[in-house]
């Protein structure tokens, strides 16, 4: 008897949920409407973005460095920055600490 009263609680809440389900569904899209198109969407963009004026890549006031010159500044950079990370790791671990209590 439990089973049959299980069964018949099952069915009537399943029934429910679809009688809910298709209340609340919403109406179908009109076929006159289509969906976007994304290639036309990024066409739009590029379209744009050709129209736009271009930024200048180097300041007019920066003389133009050649290949040598740049490579030279970024590897004094980079042995600047190797060694003041070696000056970090020597120092004391414990030097900016409070004494423990």
């Amino acid at each position: 008897m439990r089973r049959t009263v299980t069964w018949l609680a099952g069915l009537a809440g399943i029934a429910a949920l679809l009688r809910r389900r298709s209340r609340t569904e919403p109406a179908a899209p009109a076929a006159t409407q289509s969906p976007p198109d994304p290639a036309a969407e990024l066409r739009r963009k590029l379209e744009e973005t050709r129209d736009a004026p271009s930024r200048p890549r180097m300041l007019e006031s920066e003389p133009a460095a050649s290949l040598d010159e740049r490579r030279v500044r970024v590897h004094d950079k980079a042995h600047d920055v190797i060694s003041s990370m070696r000056v970090a790791d020597l120092a004391p671990a414990d030097e900016g600490r409070e004494p423990d209590s």
